[in-house]
């Protein structure tokens, strides 16, 4: 199977479906904006079922692992799937690695100011645009060439 090669649609569903993680996952950063534009928090009410996961505790941690125990590390499942499943991992690793770079760094010095709010709404809508390209993407069925993640999930997948 080549890394250009025609994708079924289940494939595409799937592969466009994971990147609803990133979308959960960078919640806790859109306050500033859900102040500003009530209507984004509304929208995340669509997602309501899938958040359910996120309240229940270690129910991010358990989503991972089955991820990438199930899915990424599952030979029987098509590349496209286990890359876009891949991809779509990291950015949730590097939205963990930014939470605590912002808690523990940059709150202690800056607190809630316009940096803080600017960095914080940077990385929402940053980690949404993402998330949509990689939807796009796999909806139609090509692979979502995000610099350094995709080489990363490429690398990985290709074992």
């Amino acid at each position: 199977m080549s890394w250009q090669s025609s994708q079924t649609a289940a494939d595409r569903f799937f592969g466009s479906l994971v990147y609803l993680l990133p979308i959960l996952d960078v919640y806790a950063f859109g306050i500033f904006i859900f102040e500003q534009f009530p209507i984004v928090r509304e929208l995340y009410q669509l997602l309501g079922p899938l958040m359910l996961i996120y309240s229940i505790p270690f129910g991010s941690f358990a989503l991972f692992l089955g991820l990438y125990i199930g899915v990424v590390n599952n030979p029987q499942i098509s590349r496209f799937i286990r890359f876009n499943t891949l991809q779509a991992i990291l950015v949730g690793i590097l939205l963990s690695l930014c939470g605590l770079l912002l808690r523990y760094v940059l709150a202690p010095l800056l607190g809630t100011s316009i940096v803080t709010q600017v960095l914080m709404n940077v990385v929402f809508l940053g980690t949404i645009a993402l998330s949509g390209y990689g939807i796009v993407m796999s909806a139609l069925g090509k692979y979502a060439e995000v610099p350094q993640l995709s080489d990363t999930a490429r690398l990985y997948t290709n074992r």
